[in-house]
């Protein structure tokens, strides 16, 4: 995959774009990239980055801050700033884990009701109705992940905090791309590259990401590892 994704991608919010990256699209319904802890989490931290983005939220001494309470547009994001205003300032940390329960469910249905996934009603074998997601157009879904190939696979040189804090759309795919390492989605992604070869350009990128920004993956990488490490003990 390479060149550059069209612009009818432009309305996917961060959790969306997550969320399509973690999941492939070529099977009748979509298949996991990853593991159940990395996709909550990551989606989890993708949605407190949205926030972030959007000016509504902001990170001091690893707490989360609100920032500007004012709703935003989207109704998930409204709901969940109104969730994070009723409350002290908790750790970056809590609201992670707080989000993560029900992320999933909440993004894939922002998905379905914005026309990027269908609903596929299967019957689990214990019985009972089950809801899976299939992509309604599987080259629309890949567009994030082309972005990520083109952001990550070929040099970008002079980046730098400023460009990158200018452009609202070149932070969000550096921060989907940051978040999808510290959940270890990031070589199921680039394999054909080369992982280590994109890891080196993430790392400077991530340099030049904002500090809220940059913060917030750090931690959803460390929950990620300590979920994993948990599970193994």
């Amino acid at each position: 995959m390479t060149g550059r994704a069209p612009s009818s991608s432009s309305h996917l919010r961060l959790a969306d774009e997550f969320f399509l990256v973690a999941h492939n699209h070529d099977s009748a319904t979509i298949v996991p990239r990853l593991h159940d802890t990395g996709i909550e989490l990551g989606l989890a931290g993708a949605l407190l980055a949205e926030l972030v983005l959007e000016r509504r939220l902001e990170i001091v001494d690893g707490r989360v801050i609100v920032f500007n309470p004012a709703p935003p547009a989207d109704q998930l994001a409204a709901s969940m700033l109104r969730d994070i205003v009723m409350e002290p300032p908790h750790s970056i940390r809590i609201w992670l884990e707080y989000l993560s329960q029900d992320a999933r469910d909440k993004v894939g249905s922002r998905l379905h009701v914005a026309g990027h996934l269908a609903q596929v009603r299967q019957r689990k074998w214990w019985g009972g109705p089950a809801v899976q997601y299939r992509a309604v157009n599987a080259e629309q879904a890949l567009i994030p992940e082309v972005r990520l190939h083109d952001l990550l696979a070929r040099p970008h040189p002079g980046i730098e905090f400023t460009r990158i804090s200018m452009d609202h759309k070149l932070m969000q795919d550096v921060t989907l791309a940051a978040l999808a390492h510290s959940t270890g989605l990031l070589p199921a992604l680039l394999w054909y590259h080369g992982p280590h070869r994109a890891r080196s350009q993430l790392d400077e990128m991530r340099r030049a990401l904002p500090a809220p920004l940059l913060e917030l993956a750090k931690q959803t990488e460390a929950a990620v590892g300590d979920a994993v490490l948990g599970r193994r003990r």
